[in-house]
């Protein structure tokens, strides 16, 4: 083989090399990103808020007297009916002594306590015999059939809630949530700190159950949601997918294997999902959290 045969060769070869090396440094990397699809089906927009369960109708039964009072058998949880001995208080009572077999009898002098409705005892203040004074609490009593939800958020959240809005506690007890309807939003709101030390304007919504409560007490704490919108079946993306280019809202939509950048209207928004108004088809898929190298006709390759 001649000299300028193989000089050919070498460059030829020279040049496929170069070809490669070049294609390697300037072909185009497809960007990984996570996509959805597009769905229409039926969306709801809540506020939610931690509350807790309060029965509507209380009583605290007080010392009619001061005295000596028996010792009060009551316990926490006990179910008593209307008229229900609670115990007696001793105006006069005997002086220190050992007793004798007279301290059975009844004693005429005591004024009776009754209780003046039926319900369930909530608290007994005082459990032991000793001396107290008239008006000392003695018991609470609650009436279980009547309870109602409590909830403290924000007042900003709170002109957005329309009246009688369902509102959905979440219970271990029962696999859907358990349904109740606002009764009143307070008019007056309260100054409260976060734990991250702001000040916070809050207002109390109050419910009441749609059907029998769950077996819930005075006071127990429950995760509830209060619904502010819904529709039956809307065009949904998740809320993610969304990001801002000056003014509008836009996404990145998956066509032959690149990412296009898209103008579209949001509408109702919650924590998951966006409602879409307009620039989007049922079943088209969107990026997910859009890379910062991601751009109009990236080529895309979806993990």
């Amino acid at each position: 083989m001649n000299t300028t045969k193989k000089r050919g060769i070498y460059l030829g070869a020279a040049v496929v090399i170069a070809l490669l090396i070049l294609w390697g440094l300037f072909r185009e990397t497809p960007v990984s990103v996570e996509t959805a699809v597009s769905k229409r089906g039926p969306m709801i927009v809540t506020v939610d808020g931690e509350g807790k369960t309060r029965f509507r109708v209380k009583r605290t039964i007080t010392a009619p007297i001061s005295g000596k009072i028996s010792r009060i058998k009551l316990a926490e949880g006990d179910n008593i009916p209307h008229d229900y001995p609670i115990t007696e208080i001793d105006p006069n009572p005997p002086l220190q002594r050992a007793p004798d077999k007279y301290d059975e009898r009844p004693n005429l002098y005591a004024a009776k306590v009754f209780s003046p409705v039926s319900g369930k005892v909530l608290r007994v203040f005082q459990k032991s015999e000793g001396y107290v004074s008239a008006g000392t609490p003695l018991v609470e009593i609650g009436d279980p059939a009547k309870i109602e939800i409590v909830v403290d958020i924000l007042s900003t959240d709170a002109v957005r809630i329309p009246p009688g809005a369902v509102m959905l506690i979440e219970t271990p007890a029962a696999t859907e949530p358990v349904q109740a309807r606002v009764t009143v939003i307070e008019p007056q709101a309260v100054t409260k700190v976060s734990a991250l030390g702001v000040e916070e304007q809050r207002v109390n919504v109050i419910g009441g159950f749609l059907s029998n409560a769950p077996k819930f007490g005075d006071n127990f704490r429950v995760d509830i949601r209060i619904v502010v919108w819904e529709a039956g079946a809307v065009l949904t993306i998740p809320s993610s997918a969304l990001f801002r280019n000056g003014e509008d809202w836009n996404v990145f939509v998956v066509e032959s294997g690149r990412a296009r950048q898209r103008k579209i209207r949001a509408g109702q928004q919650n924590a998951a999902d966006t409602e879409i108004l307009e620039g989007l088809n049922e079943g088209e898929t969107v990026i997910l959290h859009p890379p910062n190298q991601l751009t109009d006709a990236s080529k895309v390759s979806v993990r």
